[in-house]
C-alpha cells in the first residue's frame, strides 16, 4: 500500500526562477498584455496545485487544498507565531476554549468593537459604532497597538457595523450611506478625504446597522433590514442589493433605484461572509416582535421558544427567502404536538387570513427558499466566517497541531459568532458548524463544535458577546466581544513533532495492514494448498476403486 507522506512546503518554493525567466522573456514579449497575464494566473494556478494549495481572491493567497492527497503544511517552528504578549491582559470573565487550543486577548481598548477583518498586510481593522473603525498593530507575539484611522466626525453619521477592502479603498457603511477611503494595506494612521459612494440604505432608520461585503470581483453587497413586523412589512423592504464598485457613478449610488436585488424577502443583519467560491452567505434574525400562534400553542412567544434563525445562501440573485411571511421551525415538539421537526416552514401570523393558506404558500420555493443551516433560537448569531484553510493544520489531541492554525479539515467550513442576550444562558459563544467534503452540504444532524465560549453557563450581566470574526494568515481565529470591549485571539497548541508523530503513526498503519495481507494470502496459499491435497487424496481413493 502506498504510505502516507507529509511535505512541509514553504510558500518561497513558488517563486519564478531567473532561469525560467530568461527563457521565457522572448516569448512573452510578442504575446499581448491579456495573454500574459492569462498564462501566468494559469502557471500560479498549477504550481499551487502541485504543492497541495490554491490561490483565494483578488490577492492570489495560498491557502492549502483540503481535497488534495497531500495538502501543504508549514509546520517549522521558525514559522509559527510562538511568542506571547510583553504584557497579559486578563479577560473579563473566566472563558474556555475546545480542547487543544489556547487563547489571549489581544486588546480591551476598542469600545464596543464589532465586525472585523484582516487586510493583505495581515493587519486588523475594527468598527466602532461608538467611534469609528480602528486599526490594530501587532507583532507574531500578541503585543499590540490600537489607532483610530475614521473618526465618525468623518461621515454624516456614526459607523454601523460594515468594513471591507477593496482596491487600495476601505469602505465603512452607516445607517444609510456607504463611504470610501483612501487606504494602503498595514495603514495605522488616519485616512482622510472620504467620499460618499452609496445612500438610502435606510433613510427612515438611523438605528439601522447594515453590513458591507465585496467579493473579489469588486461587487459590494448591502442589506436592508426592518426591525419589527407588522402587516404593512413586505419582502422588498428586507433585501440584499449588489452594487459594481468599478462602475460608481460620479453622483454615487442610490440605494432605491441602483444596484442589483441579489435576495429579497430575507432580515439579514450582522457580519455576511463569502466561501471558497465567493458565494455570499449571511444570517436571516428571528424579529423581535412577539409571535403567536393558538393552533400551534396558544401560551407560548415562538419567536423565543422554537423558531430557528437562519444562516442563507444568497447564491442566485433575485431569490425570494420568504421573509415577512414564512418562519422556520427548529424545535417546537416542547411546547406543541403540531411539532414538524427541524426546518419546518410556518406561515406568519401577522399574514394569516381567509383567503390563502400561509402554511401551503410557505411550501413552495418559489415564494420561500429554505434556509442552508437554521440555527438555534436566542444564540443571536451575528457573524459568518469561512475559514479558507490559511496556515492550517494537522493532528490530534495527543499530537497537538502541526501550526498554530485552525485545522485543513476546517477549510470552507463556517464560523459562527453566537452574540447571545442579557439574562439568558443561549449564545455568547463561537462555534463551527459542520458541512460535508462531498457536496459541501452541511449536517443538520451533527451539533456544532464549540471553538470559544464562557467557563461556566452565563445569564447575567456582563457575559462576553461574540460578534466579529476574522482569520489572520498563520491561521489563527480574532474574536470581538462589542458589549465587553475584548478581541480575543484563538490559536491551536502547536507541537513541532506533531508531524513526525503523525507520519510514524501512518507508516505503523501500513505496516499493519501489509503484515495482515501477508497473513491473509499465507492463510489463503495454505488453504488451496490443502485443498489440491485433499483433492489429490480424493482421485488416488477412485483411481483404486
Amino acid at each position: 500500500m502506498s504510505r502516507l507522506f507529509f511535505y512541509l512546503l514553504v510558500i518561497a518554493t513558488l517563486c519564478i526562477s531567473l532561469t525560467f525567466a530568461k527563457k521565457h522573456k522572448t516569448t512573452e514579449s510578442t504575446l499581448s498584455e491579456e495573454e500574459v497575464a492569462a498564462a501566468e494566473e494559469e502557471r500560479i494556478t498549477a504550481n499551487a496545485l502541485k504543492i497541495g494549495a490554491l490561490r483565494v481572491g483578488s490577492d492570489n493567497v495560498l491557502v492549502p487544498d483540503a481535497s488534495a492527497e497531500h495538502p501543504m503544511i508549514i509546520s517549522n517552528p521558525e514559522d509559527q507565531p510562538l511568542c506571547k504578549p510583553d504584557v497579559e491582559i486578563h479577560p473579563s470573565r473566566p472563558i474556555k476554549v475546545m480542547e487543544g487550543y489556547e487563547v489571549l486577548v489581544l486588546t480591551d481598548a476598542i469600545t464596543n468593537p464589532r465586525k472585523m477583518m484582516i487586510d493583505p498586510a495581515n493587519h486588523v481593522l475594527v468598527v466602532s459604532p461608538e467611534n469609528g473603525v480602528y486599526s490594530i498593530r501587532m507583532d507574531k507575539c500578541g503585543n499590540s497597538n490600537v489607532q483610530l484611522i475614521v473618526s465618525n466626525d468623518q461621515m454624516d453619521q456614526p459607523a454601523a457595523q460594515g468594513i471591507a477592502v477593496y482596491d487600495h479603498h476601505l469602505y465603512v457603511s452607516t445607517a444609510n450611506s456607504v463611504y470610501r477611503f483612501p487606504y494602503s494595506d498595514g495603514q495605522h494612521s488616519p485616512t482622510e478625504n472620504g467620499v460618499k459612494i452609496l445612500t438610502n440604505i435606510n433613510p427612515d432608520n438611523a438605528e439601522a446597522m447594515p453590513d458591507v461585503a465585496i467579493d473579489p470581483f469588486g461587487h459590494a453587497f448591502v442589506p436592508r433590514s426592518v426591525a419589527n413586523i407588522h402587516d404593512k412589512v413586505d419582502p422588498s423592504q428586507a433585501i440584499i442589493k449588489k452594487f459594481n464598485l468599478k462602475l460608481i457613478p460620479e453622483r454615487g449610488f442610490d440605494y432605491n433605484t441602483d444596484g442589483e436585488v441579489q435576495a429579497f424577502g430575507t432580515n439579514t443583519y450582522g457580519s455576511m461572509g463569502f466561501d471558497a467560491q465567493a458565494r455570499l452567505w449571511g444570517i436571516n434574525g428571528v424579529p423581535k416582535s412577539e409571535i403567536k400562534r393558538s393552533d400551534i400553542s396558544a401560551d407560548h412567544d415562538l419567536a423565543a421558544t422554537g423558531l430557528a434563525e437562519e444562516l442563507n445562501l444568497y447564491e442566485f440573485p433575485k431569490t425570494n427567502y420568504g421573509f415577512p411571511y414564512c418562519m422556520t421551525e427548529y424545535d417546537l415538539k416542547d411546547i406543541s404536538t403540531s411539532s414538524k421537526g427541524l426546518g419546518a416552514q410556518w406561515g406568519h401570523p401577522t399574514f394569516m387570513n381567509d383567503s390563502v393558506s400561509m402554511d401551503d404558500y410557505c411550501q413552495v420555493e418559489a415564494n420561500n427558499a429554505r434556509p442552508s443551516v437554521p440555527l438555534k433560537p436566542n444564540s443571536i448569531a451575528t457573524s459568518v466566517h469561512f475559514y479558507m484553510g490559511e496556515f492550517c493544520s494537522v493532528g490530534d489531541l495527543s499530537t497537538q497541531g502541526s501550526s498554530v492554525g485552525l485545522p485543513c479539515n476546517w477549510t470552507d467550513t463556517p464560523i459562527l459568532a453566537n452574540h447571545g442576550v442579557t439574562g439568558q444562558s443561549a449564545g455568547h459563544n463561537v462555534v463551527r458548524l459542520h458541512f460535508d467534503d462531498l457536496g459541501h452540504k452541511p449536517r443538520w444532524d451533527k451539533e456544532p463544535e464549540v471553538i470559544l465560549e464562557e467557563a461556566e453557563p452565563c445569564d447575567e450581566e456582563g457575559c462576553i458577546t461574540p460578534f466579529g470574526l476574522t482569520v489572520d494568515k498563520y491561521g489563527r481565529l480574532f474574536v470581538s466581544s462589542d458589549t465587553t470591549n475584548e478581541v480575543f485571539l484563538v490559536s491551536r497548541i502547536y507541537n513541532q513533532e506533531a508531524v513526525k508523530l503523525l507520519t510514524d503513526r501512518a507508516n505503523a498503519e501500513d505496516d499493519k495492514d501489509d503484515d495482515d495481507k501477508e497473513d491473509k494470502d499465507d492463510k489463503e496459499d495454505k488453504e488451496d494448498k490443502d485443498d489440491k491435497e485433499d483433492k489429490d487424496e480424493s482421485d488416488e481413493d477412485e483411481d483404486e476403486d
